[in-house]
């Protein structure tokens, strides 16, 4: 239940100002108060609002209203905006809230403390593989490996591993959570979080429900819903587990939720598009505010567009004074800070948009400290400063007028105040006072190390863009998450200063990192080439790009230009072992495997412990049929980490290869425990089952591999079980089923 009697918080005060002026709406409103009154099996009840329009309309004013009516209706409620960047933190920021109120989810907030933990310690792991951090708090998009498709032919029956896909980052990445973690629902909890946690939240949330309804709010969607909007709909599909009658989802952002995606769920919708104040609900709102000379309520309104944030922002200074009234062709910025009679808070309200988030200390360092308290308090009262779960922040439209105001009425001010804030998160993040390989890996470093970048940017973009560019190499050699966000505050710092050329570099790397992950190569192989062919990179981060750049090639099967690549980057940094093997795995993908097994003796000779490599090696012997030296190296490498199932599985492919089928079928049962998702060890499990004549045992295993990738060889392989087994209608179809797959599936 919620706490009783709870004695107010300044935020509370806060809250209850900012809706005390609340006008408008009256239909939204009024919706939404009925809905609440329906019973869930009511056909007019409605379980998820829709409110959207353009940036200012008033989406996060009309939200707070929706919670105080649920407040005001004893529902409880909990709100997330921007700040949480992935599902699990999604579910754990709304968990607090609710906890807050007296209503704790046991089971998720136990799991998710521990998924926070071992998140945090694997990705400041300096030992962590390279792109981990990226994995990390995400879905294994592509789990396992990909066979390739070479089948019976003749009666002889034979199969091998895609030596592209073979060593893909998601095995090393699996692999190297299993050697970290001991207890394998962690390691699925690290690996999967969605796919753990969400049924937990929902279980929890279901609990609460029977006793109150819930109201979620989800505002700023059109950041956040690029990860959640997905999720939702498999919320609502069920996939997660039952949800709760008594629950209710408003979602709010600048574009309506796509109705082609949402058209299963449109009788459960209520859509709310919201537009500027009418003239009436303007003036009313002005009324509210004590404003009432027609010629200041003109003047607002001319100025304001009726956007209710600018109203609103207008309204703050009280501006009853005739006088006050000039001819109105200054912008809303400049009438406003007119109309402040404070000069101290005229300065702050324009320097405190300069900072990417505020607090006090932030303004401590811009006004003098004993002035931080009185100003940081009158700013946080303002209609335009909202608190967000990361701090305070100016809302997009007013920080976007307040800085442009800045920068062309002040450039110098503008230049003082970013080299200062510069200096001060520097000083931050020499205070941590860390070793220079976890620097950065460590999210405050990592924090403050953003701050400086944007600040050194937008003080001097020109000067400051060459060390910006190395700096996101250096980044990008120990974490891509990392490298993404640096890329992604090059892009904000870039826009903010009005540099076109800063912004096209940021919006470059952005796209080409995105375009890594979602395997359309072309972009990123773009961006890398521009990175490459700018004269400011240094030459000790250039085979950082070159190694990239030649794993893309190698990725696109383009193998030849891979290899130009990694031969320069290894001409560089000669001790550059990634790149190295690297290299020697596009050796391996073009059959020239002395070479391949050059690079990887050359890898491994740098880095003893890079099971990995040992790995990849021991795979290229298998292809060469030397399968006692692959198996030395399967064994080498599964000692270094006895949990790195992929080497596992592929020792079991070696022994299959050498027709010692027990051993085969230990190590496949090893590895499908450690990752019960692996496809290709699944399949080749029931492709060593039909080998031993074990029909029933393959035909489950190729059932398993077909259900999690329904597009798998194993379909060739069950059909040709089903002949065997003399169950031919059944062979066709899996054989029909093949054939669609790849109409030039000759054999």
């Amino acid at each position: 239940m919620n706490p009783q009697n709870k004695p107010k918080s300044l935020q509370d005060i806060l809250k209850q100002r900012q809706q005390s002026g609340f006008v408008g709406r009256e239909d939204q409103v009024n919706q939404f108060r009925q809905n609440l009154a329906f019973p869930p099996e009511d056909d007019r009840r409605r379980f998820l609002y829709n409110v959207w329009g353009q940036g200012g309309v008033g989406k996060s004013t009309l939200l707070r209203q929706f919670r105080k009516i649920a407040d005001e209706a004893k529902i409880i409620s909990a709100y997330i905006d921007e700040a949480e960047k992935t599902i699990p933190e999604v579910m754990g920021r709304l968990a607090e809230d609710l906890e807050r109120q007296g209503h704790k989810l046991t089971q998720f907030t136990e799991r998710y403390k521990v998924y926070r933990q071992k998140r945090q310690e694997l990705e400041t792991d300096p030992e962590a593989p390279q792109g981990f951090s990226a994995f990390v708090g995400k879905t294994m998009a592509k789990t396992g490996v990909r066979l390739a498709r070479r089948v019976p032919v003749g009666g002889a029956v034979f199969d091998f591993v895609d030596e592209d896909a073979f060593a893909t980052q998601a095995g090393e990445w699996a692999s190297y959570v299993a050697k970290k973690i001991t207890n394998k629902d962690e390691v699925r909890l690290v690996q999967e979080p969605e796919e753990v946690l969400t049924p937990l939240f929902l279980q929890d949330i279901f609990k609460i429900a029977k006793e109150t309804p819930v109201v979620l709010f989800l505002d700023t969607y059109e950041r956040t819903g690029e990860f959640l909007d997905n999720w939702l709909r498999e919320i609502l599909e069920g996939r997660h587990g039952e949800v709760s009658l008594n629950i209710l989802i408003t979602i709010a952002g600048r574009h309506e939720l796509d109705k082609n995606h949402w058209a299963s769920y449109e009788g459960l919708i209520a859509r709310f598009p919201l537009e500027p104040f009418t003239e009436e609900e303007a003036q009313q709102y002005l009324t509210r505010k004590g404003i009432t000379d027609s010629r200041v309520v003109e003047v607002i309104l001319h100025l304001s567009g009726n956007l209710p944030l600018l109203v609103g922002m207008l309204a703050d200074t009280h501006p009853n004074d005739p006088n006050q009234v000039i001819e109105p062709s200054t912008s809303a910025v400049e009438r406003f800070l007119k109309w402040v009679d404070d000069p101290k808070r005229q300065q702050v309200a324009l320097d405190a948009a300069i900072p990417r988030c505020l607090n006090r200390d932030v303004i401590a360092k811009l006004r003098a400290e004993e002035e931080a308290d009185e100003l940081f308090t009158w700013l946080k009262e303002t209609s335009f400063v909202n608190e967000r779960t990361d701090g305070w922040a100016y809302h997009d439209v007013v920080k976007t007028q307040m800085l442009r105001h800045k920068r062309l009425s002040s450039p110098q001010g503008w230049a003082d105040i970013h080299g200062k804030l510069a200096e001060y998160y520097d000083s931050l993040r020499n205070d941590l006072q860390l070793e220079e390989e976890k620097k950065q890996r460590d999210p405050s470093w990592q924090s403050h190390t953003l701050n400086v970048l944007y600040h050194n940017l937008c003080q001097l973009p020109q000067r400051n863009l060459s060390v910006a560019l190395n700096e996101f190499l250096a980044a990008l050699k120990n974490q891509r998450k990392f490298a993404q966000q640096y890329a992604e505050t090059m892009l904000q710092a870039g826009k903010d200063v009005d540099s076109s050329e800063v912004q096209r570099w940021g919006e470059q790397l952005v796209n080409g990192l995105k375009a890594y992950e979602e395997d359309v190569y072309q972009v990123t192989l773009e961006m890398f080439t521009a990175v490459l062919q700018n004269s400011g990179i240094e030459v000790k981060w250039q085979p950082i790009a070159l190694g990239w750049r030649g794993e893309t090639y190698r990725l696109m099967k383009r193998y030849t230009e891979a290899l130009e690549d990694f031969d320069r980057a290894i001409k560089l940094d000669p001790k550059y072992d990634w790149a190295i093997a690297s290299r020697g795995q596009t050796y391996r993908s073009m059959e020239r495997y002395l070479e391949s097994l050059e690079d990887f003796d050359r890898a491994i000779e740098l880095n003893p412990k890079s099971d990995w490599a040992i790995g990849s090696r021991g795979f290229t012997y298998h292809l060469m049929k030397r399968y006692p030296e692959a198996l030395q190296d399967f064994d080498r490498a599964i000692e270094l980490d006895p949990k790195y199932d992929l080497a596992i599985a592929s020792r079991g492919f070696t022994y299959r290869s050498m027709k010692r089928y027990p051993e085969a079928l230990q190590d496949f049962d090893r590895a499908i425990e450690l990752n019960p998702k692996r496809n290709w060890a699944i399949a080749s499990r029931g492709f060593t089952y039909r080998l031993m004549k074990r029909y029933p045992e393959a035909l489950q295993d190729f059932d398993r591999a077909i259900e999690l990738d329904p597009k798998s060889w194993a379909i060739t392989h069950r059909g040709f079980t089903y002949c065997l087994m003399e169950r031919y209608p059944e062979a066709l179809e899996d054989f029909d089923r093949a054939i669609e797959l790849n109409p030039k599936y000759d054999w």
